[in-house]
């Protein structure tokens, strides 16, 4: 399975990206933010008083089978590539799995725009105007 439908169905919601998170507590927040141009973003948060963002990393597309292409090259964490999660395995209207695990990712956020990652102002809505994104 691939990206493909996750991405078609940004378009059709008209968002900049839709945002998964990983369903039940763990050690780590985790999150996965589908771009409308296909580009995902992978977040890991730690909880408690220190609360933040441990690590991010993006990946510009899969490989066609559900593979995240992830860039590390900026990612001081050594065991990101862990981490991360390797393989779309479903996907359906409200959460995607990966991996084959039973843990869900689940719809939490549906992005109109996000600044903070370059999918927001003038510019990218005119892109999106005229269909670049």
């Amino acid at each position: 399975m691939n990206f493909e439908s996750v991405v078609s169905r940004v378009k059709a919601e008209k968002c900049a990206g839709i945002r998964y998170q990983q369903a039940g507590h763990h050690h780590f927040r985790d999150r996965v933010t589908v771009y409308r141009d296909g580009k995902l973003l992978f977040e890991r948060f730690c909880y408690g008083e220190a609360a933040g963002i441990v690590f991010s990393v993006w990946a510009k597309s899969d490989d066609g089978n559900g593979s995240p292409l992830w860039d590390f090259t900026g990612c001081n964490v050594t065991s990101a590539p862990q981490e991360v999660p390797h393989t779309l395995t479903d996907a359906d209207e409200n959460s995607l799995e990966f991996d084959g695990k039973s843990i869900r990712w689940e719809c939490t956020q549906k992005l109109k725009s996000d600044s903070a990652n370059g999918y927001g102002g003038p510019v990218y809505w005119v892109k999106r105007l005229f269909g670049a994104v």
